[in-house]
């Protein structure tokens, strides 16, 4: 009896290793394809298509599902991590002096980036790992409820399962309808009400207070709109997050919690980089401490050899190396500001690239397209390093152990970069091209416009619209009272990051939000007064708001795939 139970313990076996690499292959072109699209990558329902394709193989064990999980979203980051910059090249490359087709056209400087950005990233925020073990991560928690309920006892799986239907029958119906994002004519399309089972789950996961920062944040957002912005009907979210009462206030909020952070966390950065050995005292941990200052070495000295072995061009690759030596200890601070946003709320929203544009302009000017391949390699450090927390996470949740789970992700990025580099390459020379009627690439066209808009700007001596001191100097005010008032009465929970991400997302996610929130509200004064009790139904509860994220995000899958099949019909 003990010997049969052995292979269920096993995590990281030779068919998780399979399954996980077929369809990180698959979602990998589909990630890219809707991205290049319409600009939005919902895809869901990797650990239904593992635990199906599990069964099919043998018998299903959660802790190969979580590897297939960790396979495939590790898959999906080389190519993620630059698809919209690399489209934003394409797109605006009439704006550069540079021979930007022998970018595009290079299917090895595509692998070279995201393969070495994204390993370097798995060290990046290694020392740093207990203190983000311990958030709540909203998004990843449904995944360990999950990947465990399907495999579990009857009533988890008739939880989940029924959830997970009710949510998908529900985003079907509103999808088919038109009536999944509802607004009336006299507001813009980012204030309303989402129709979505899985925000609903969301605001369960975050807690109420959490939900309640969310909330304050957007009602601020709607109220600039109204004031501010004159209540445009047809104003675009792009322009409504670009007015400085709310992106100047945000970003101003942002940066200063993640320095105050980084200071009430001085002990683990000094022991990351004055000890530069791996700690006797920590031996569970799988990665050194002097990995880190020794990836962000790392990343400049290989782009600068990478671009120009691959290019031939010294002062591309020369430039090149200047923009990613400014970034890194930048993406340093902002990575460990977007895994604390993760870790908390679930959103997250970066600051790496404002700062990092703002100072090179500023020391020498780079070309556009040399700011963009610069952001590209900085972009796949930063998420590589976010998506590691966040894989980790899941594997302390689940069981699945620390070794396990790099490896995993080890495994993973290779055959990522290859196909991700592939398929951009593709679209690029075959497919149509980017930046046309076949690909529009809408989030590529912000991005470069964003990049190209500040370069003209600070090159003739001006900021853009979007910088405002005055709203900088109050979002700075705040997180420091918050902090204050924070230490002071011992509050735990709460951070203002939440109430500055409240303002960057459409206010139409935060009513059904609400109906989570209120859930976790109630749960808490029925039955807080019995830590066992309270515990039992919210695990209860976790199950079901879990299978609400997975039903929206099958069906969002299904139609992804839909539109790519009628591409080839």
């Amino acid at each position: 009896m003990e010997d049969s139970a052995i292979p269920e313990r096993k995590a990281l076996t030779k068919r998780a290793i399979v399954l996980g690499l077929c369809l990180g292959v698959l979602y990998t072109f589909l990630a890219v394809y809707l991205s290049y699209k319409v600009g939005i990558v919902a895809l869901g329902g990797i650990f239904l298509l593992g635990y199906v394709l599990l069964q099919l193989t043998g018998k299903y064990n959660y802790k190969e599902n979580v590897i297939i999980i960790v396979i495939v979203t590790s898959c999906l980051l080389p190519a993620f991590e630059i698809s919209d910059n690399i489209a934003a090249l394409v797109i605006y490359n009439e704006y550069s002096s540079l021979p930007v087709q022998d970018i595009i056209a290079s299917f090895p400087l595509l692998f070279f980036i995201g393969l070495v950005g994204s390993v370097l990233g798995i060290f990046l925020l290694m020392p740093f790992k207990k203190h983000f073990l311990g958030l709540k991560w909203p998004f990843v928690q449904p995944s360990a409820q999950m990947v465990k309920a399907i495999g579990g006892s009857q009533e988890q799986k008739k939880r989940a399962f029924g959830s997970m239907f009710l949510s998908a029958l529900l985003t079907l119906g509103t999808t088919l309808g038109g009536v999944k994002s509802l607004t009336l004519p006299f507001l813009p399309s980012f204030i309303g009400l989402e129709v979505s089972p899985m925000m609903a789950g969301l605001g369960f996961f975050i807690t109420f207070s959490g939900f309640l920062l969310l909330a304050i944040g957007a009602a601020y957002s709607i109220g600039i709109w109204l004031v501010l912005e004159g209540a445009i009907p047809n104003l675009t979210f792009t322009d409504h997050l670009t007015h400085p009462a709310i992106f100047s206030l945000a970003i101003g909020m942002m940066v200063t919690t993640a320095l105050i952070n980084i200071a009430l966390n001085r002990r683990a950065f000094r022991s990351a980089f004055g000890g530069l050995r791996r700690s006797k005292k920590n031996p569970e941990s799988s990665i050194p401490t002097w990995m880190t200052p020794v990836s962000m070495v790392l990343l400049p000295i290989s782009m600068l050899i990478g671009t120009y072995f691959i290019l031939g061009y010294y002062g591309i690759a020369l430039e090149t190396f200047y923009i990613v030596l400014i970034g890194v200890p930048i993406v340093l601070i902002a990575a460990f500001f977007v895994a604390m946003a993760m870790g908390e709320t679930g959103f997250s929203t970066s600051f790496s690239v404002d700062m990092v544009l703002v100072l090179s302009i500023l020391l020498f000017a780079p070309d556009i397209a040399i700011l963009l391949l610069g952001f590209s390699a900085l972009n796949a450090l930063e998420m590589s390093s976010t998506r590691t927390m966040r894989s980790l996470k899941l594997g302390s949740l689940t069981e699945v152990s620390e070794k396990d789970m790099l490896k995993a992700i080890l495994i993973s990025i290779v055959p990522g970069a290859a196909i991700g580099a592939g398929t951009i390459w593709i679209f690029a020379n075959i497919f149509g091209g980017l930046g046309t009627g076949l690909f529009p690439c809408p989030t590529a066209y912000v991005t470069g416009g964003y990049v190209l808009g500040v370069r003209e700007a600070i090159v003739r001596g001006f900021l853009p619209e979007m910088y405002d001191f005055r709203f900088l100097l109050a979002g700075i005010a705040i997180a420091i009272i918050f902090s204050v008032v924070q230490s002071r009465k011992g509050i735990r929970g709460i951070s203002p990051i939440t109430l500055a991400i409240g303002m960057l997302i459409p206010p139409l996610y935060i009513f059904p939000m609400a109906l989570g929130a209120v859930l976790d509200l109630y749960l808490k004064k029925k039955y807080g007064g019995d830590p066992q009790i309270h515990g039992q139904q919210r695990t209860k509860w976790t199950v079901i708001t879990s299978g609400l994220f997975a039903g929206e995000g099958i069906i969002l899958m299904l139609f992804s795939f839909g539109a790519l099949l009628s591409l080839f019909l």
